[in-house]
């Protein structure tokens, strides 16, 4: 099931079937391509949603914990680095220019 959601690009499903890995190898496996994908699911929300959208719900769809303050903003800090622009809690996804991360984080497909 990991398999396909990453083959089709499935965001969604992908951050689904993490939250709910059998084993804690299948977990350490699907935290190496966390980074790839976030950034497609973030490249596609930024054309699927226009002009703007709640950035809760985006960052819930990119697997962060949205109701844990610090992995919030962890999240929105990492959205910021990638180029988002904000309007308080709005995604401003037109007014946004997408772009690699800035935070140092390794975007690796091993």
């Amino acid at each position: 099931q990991v398999r396909a959601a990453v083959a089709d690009n499935d965001y969604h499903k992908f951050f689904a079937l993490q939250d709910n890995a059998p084993t804690k190898t299948g977990c350490i496996l699907m935290d190496k391509i966390v980074p790839s994908i976030r950034k497609t699911a973030l490249e596609r929300i930024c054309k699927a949603y226009r002009p703007n959208v709640c950035a809760f719900f985006v960052l819930k769809e990119m697997g962060f914990d949205v109701e844990d303050k610090n992995d919030y903003m962890l999240g929105k800090e990492w959205m910021e680095s990638c180029g988002c622009k904000f309007d308080g809690e709005v995604f401003l996804t037109k007014d946004s220019v997408l772009k690699e991360s800035t935070l140092g984080v390794k975007n690796s497909l091993i």
